[in-house]
């Protein structure tokens, strides 16, 4: 679903003069969002998902003063969705540290691709983002994806081949790094990046189980190979990220380093490997590990630090990461957000994320952009 700020207000039976938005940006208000309509009215504010309320950057600075202190250039033109802020505020003015977690996905639709030949010469191409058959022309089956592929198939599987397309960052996934980075700077507290390299991985796991040994081992290998070059451009911006903003307590989560894994894994289990979280994640059994992993990654500062005021920024995707990650450790910690918008791709008709490799718009930013007298 399509819509912008100013299309959602009418949508919920309001004008724009009776809300909280009157006097908000223009371009914030016309900002095209793709998320579902899960709104209702909190007092003159748009919530999302009943857990975060729609903000201009003023509002969301009002809400939240450290957030005054984001630079980049393009800020007042998104639409924030923002929860739990009151307090992480209080905390703030009592002194207290504030931890930030967040990060960008991995990769997204039409980046990596894998091929399936079965014995008979059959061969199918997925997209790994999202599971589904290439169409012959443009997008996607509808069929039953990768995992139901192999679960069919398996014992035919002659040979399991990947495609990275993926070579650089799109401004979406630098912008999904660059947030944390200065909101973490202003707070003067910790930061965890993960890079969930170790996500991707363990859905092909789950996938390659129906089929023979010796092909989920080349299999494994080859997409090790894509995992660590792609992580690699990450590592390699969270650096120059963390060169310019100095963060004295900072940890970049990712597959090749297995200790700092094992210690999440292990302090997170008293809070996600029980029954009622887990019946909550998915009935989709290839992506229960994965999503595991996402519902508890904003509670890492919790987990490697022992932070109990965490600030997730993240993309407004997310939204559900944050709804159940702050149900499940609701004893344990003070949860806030705020959510950024996925970017459009040059297109006009795809987000980033969604988008074909020709927009992309790969390098599209500058990672050493100031902010100019206009802002």
């Amino acid at each position: 679903m399509e819509y912008t700020i100013q299309e959602m207000i009418a949508r919920q039976g309001r004008v724009l003069e009776e809300t909280d938005y009157a006097r908000s940006n223009r371009d914030m208000l016309n900002f095209r969002l793709f998320s579902g309509d899960f709104y209702e009215w909190n007092g003159g504010k748009l919530r999302f998902k009943q857990c975060a309320d729609v903000m201009d950057f003023e509002q969301a600075a009002e809400a939240f003063p450290p957030f005054a202190g984001v630079t980049y250039k393009s800020r007042e033109k998104f639409p924030y969705f923002v929860g739990g802020l009151d307090m992480l505020t209080a905390a703030t003015e009592h002194g207290e540290t504030i931890a930030v977690e967040g990060g960008p996905c991995l990769f997204g639709e039409y980046e990596v691709a894998v091929s399936v030949r079965l014995k008979d010469g059959e061969t199918r191409l997925f997209d790994y983002a999202n599971g589904k058959a290439y169409l012959e022309l443009t997008g996607f089956e509808e069929t039953d994806g990768l995992t139901d592929y192999l679960r069919l198939n398996g014992e035919r599987v002659e040979e399991i081949a990947f495609r990275q397309d993926k070579w650089k960052l799109t401004p979406q996934e630098y912008l999904n790094l660059r947030y944390p980075f200065e909101i973490a700077a202003a707070l003067g507290g910790p930061l965890v990046i993960p890079i969930p390299d170790m996500s991707y991985r363990k859905y092909l796991l789950y996938s390659l189980e129906y089929v023979s040994e010796d092909i989920r081992k080349r299999a494994l290998e080859e997409f090790d190979g894509i995992l660590n070059r792609i992580a690699d451009l990450y590592l390699d911006a969270v650096e120059k990220l963390q060169a310019r903003f100095q963060i004295k307590r900072f940890i970049c989560v990712h597959r090749r380093d297995p200790a700092t894994l094992e210690r999440w894994y292990d302090r997170r289990a008293a809070y996600i490997e029980r029954g009622k979280v887990l019946r909550s994640l998915t009935r989709l059994p290839e992506k229960i590990e994965p999503i595991k992993d996402y519902i508890s990654m904003p509670a890492l500062p919790f987990y490697l630090f022992g932070e109990t005021n965490l600030l997730q920024v993240d993309s407004v995707d997310e939204t559900d990461s944050y709804r159940k990650c702050r149900k499940a450790h609701k004893n344990a910690v003070h949860m806030g957000c705020i959510l950024i918008p996925e970017l459009l791709s040059g297109d006009g008709v795809h987000t980033l994320y969604n988008a074909p490799l020709q927009w992309k718009e790969y390098g599209n930013y500058d990672e050493e952009e100031k902010p100019s007298k206009e802002d």
